[in-house]
């Protein structure tokens, strides 16, 4: 596998990741669970395709963003790692007072599956940050639709996932999530610290 796809293939599963669709499938079926199922279907092709067009559009103001502010790459770097230590900490100790846990009622439009449950705060940022990059900028539109097209089908079939994984072993699997979350942001941080060191060295 060449460098670029796994760079695509990382990209990939970070999005996804952040996205937490199976973090999602109890609160996304506490919605609409009471519904038909082809009304389900229609719901969540509707959210996600609102989810897309966000993250689209935050994909591509992050190349203007950043541009017109002047970050460097160490600053994107280091801030994409705290944003997904941050992200990882809210899958593994969720709090009380999250949105999932005071839902609203009747049929969700666009609040709160498309945003915030799919394209939040997180993920937007980390679109910003990734999206102002060179080195991503290639493969980040593929990647984007990878993670968003995978979140779709689990969405998709979270009856019969819940249904076989049971509510244990749905936590079990947002708690893997957070893990590699974990990972991800102490590689992404200790790469901006490394570079910022090099940098340094160099000056």
């Amino acid at each position: 596998m060449g460098v670029d796809s796994m760079c695509f293939v990382s990209m990939a599963l970070i999005l996804f990741l952040i996205m937490d669709p199976i973090g999602n499938i109890s609160p996304y079926l506490s919605l609409v669970g009471h519904l038909h199922r082809q009304d389900q279907h229609r719901i969540v092709l509707r959210e996600m395709g609102c989810a897309l067009l966000v993250m689209l559009a935050f994909n591509y103001l992050g190349v203007y963003l950043f541009d017109f502010l002047g970050f460097s790459e160490i600053t994107v770097r280091v801030s994409s790692g705290v944003i997904l230590f941050l992200i990882a900490i809210k899958i593994l100790f969720p709090s009380s007072d999250s949105l999932r846990a005071y839902l609203p009622p009747g049929e969700p439009k666009v609040f709160p599956i498309a945003v915030p449950l799919i394209a939040g705060p997180g993920l937007m940022a980390t679109l910003l940050l990734y999206g102002s990059m060179d080195a991503y900028q290639s493969f980040m539109l593929p990647s984007i639709l990878a993670a968003w097209f995978a979140a779709v089908l689990i969405l998709y079939f979270s009856e019969t996932i819940r249904r076989t994984l049971g509510s244990n072993g749905l936590m079990a699997a947002e708690r893997l999530i957070g893990m590699i979350l974990v990972l991800i942001a102490v590689q992404r941080f200790l790469e901006g610290v490394l570079l910022f060191w090099k940098k340094g060295v160099l000056i």
